[in-house]
């Protein structure tokens, strides 16, 4: 598995210090219940995008219903939303285990397993049903068993069975550590999440996991954005890349200018570089994305295409919209007794209004009387934010 980190050249750190500072940045552009929200709408962006990584994907659409329990009669489409479901929710189960207790160390096999298992007990079982690798037989995988057969992925062996724990114990040895700090924190997530897919610890999810392992990882190490940002999306747009420098992080040291491990250094290094890269690219998006003015002024396009008439099947919706849109985009809540004021009409046309934008989704509240707050349903997401999802998906 050695080497364990890759060779911290210049232009590495100079990138990963870049990242760090603009991840922390991200975290502070919008009001913390705002941020929860566009949390929650990136936890069905990630769940999209990791299973468009292993081809299965399904609309946006059909994500958000999933979420309200609200199947497509059509087996294999509710299959694909139960999979979205499914990452949806351990993203979440992640998120909370953190808001209780921030001490988790998320590169023991306890919590590895856990990822496994709670996604895999949230999907049909027709994903349990795994192709034996040598014989024509069928495996029933069990979530969070590690596995009991030896399995190749390409043209990668993977450690036998029986060295799996072994392994895992000593990645937990290797990444685990309070003493690193910083932007250095950044460069063991890059490296833990090529080491573990190299272990392959399961019979099968092990891109699944992987992934949703990194996130929490960015989690505990406070580079997460609190849920701003995506590497999935990115790794997404780039599939055959990220597949391609995965593959050639597994391979054998070249030389004597190649580290003195039994893997190469210079293709950890290289696959760390294509992280962080990646990861700068999607958090400038997003920092772009969440520029306030920016966000407003989308806000404003869509409420007046909806003024307008421009949007066909959907009602006609009034322009005064755009302040109360845009009052609990930047406070994150605000009472309904603001709402007169906010729009220069009387009671009756605010209740009128509130009723409108509740029953559309675009604010939501806890009871009739309670504040209104900020709300991402799937068919504003290209509007406010364009291009989260790829052109024609939604």
């Amino acid at each position: 598995m050695e080497p364990l980190f890759p060779k911290e050249e210049k232009a590495l750190v100079d990138l990963s210090m870049k990242v760090y500072a603009e991840a922390a940045e991200l975290g502070g552009m919008v009001h913390p219940i705002t941020r929860k929200e566009i949390a929650r709408l990136l936890r069905h962006i990630n769940s999209y995008y990791s299973n468009l990584i292993e081809g299965e994907s399904t609309t946006p659409a059909d994500i958000e219903k999933a979420v309200k329990e609200e199947y497509n009669k059509d087996e294999e489409k509710k299959r694909l939303q139960l999979l979205s479901r499914a990452h949806i929710e351990v993203q979440k189960l992640i998120d909370d285990r953190f808001e209780e207790n921030e001490d988790i160390n998320v590169c023991s096999t306890e919590f590895i397993c856990w990822i496994h298992k709670e996604f895999y007990e949230r999907v049909p079982e027709s994903f349990l049903a795994i192709k034996h690798p040598d014989k024509n037989t069928i495996i029933t995988m069990v979530p969070g068993e590690l596995r009991r057969e030896n399995v190749s992925v390409g043209t990668h062996i993977a450690p036998t069975w029986e060295s799996v724990p072994r392994f895992l114990k000593h990645f937990e040895e290797a990444y685990t550590s309070d003493s690193v700090l910083g932007h250095k924190k950044l460069i063991v997530a890059a490296a833990s999440h090529h080491r573990l897919a190299w272990i392959h610890p399961f019979l099968d999810g092990n891109g699944r996991v992987t992934r949703l392992f990194t996130y929490a990882f960015m989690r505990k190490a406070g580079i997460a954005s609190h849920g701003l940002w995506t590497l999935s999306r990115g790794l997404a747009r780039k599939t055959e890349n990220y597949k391609n420098m995965l593959a050639s992080a597994d391979s054998e040291r070249e030389g004597d200018y190649d580290g003195r491990s039994n893997l190469s250094e210079r293709a950890l290094t290289g696959f760390t570089t294509f992280l962080f890269k990646v990861a700068d690219d999607q958090i400038s998006y997003l920092k772009k994305l969440l520029a306030l003015e920016a966000l407003y002024n989308r806000i404003k396009g869509y409420v007046a295409m909806r003024a307008d008439n421009m949007l066909p099947d959907e009602k006609p919706l009034r322009e005064e919209a755009t302040y109360v849109l845009a009052e609990v985009m930047m406070r994150g809540e605000i009472a309904r007794g603001e709402v007169p004021r906010l729009i220069g009409l009387g009671e009756r046309s605010a209740t009128a209004l509130i009723k409108q934008l509740l029953e559309e989704e675009l604010v939501v509240s806890d009871s009739h009387k309670a504040p209104i707050r900020f709300h991402i349903p799937a068919k504003v997401v290209g509007y406010y934010f364009p291009d989260l999802y790829p052109a024609g998906s939604i």
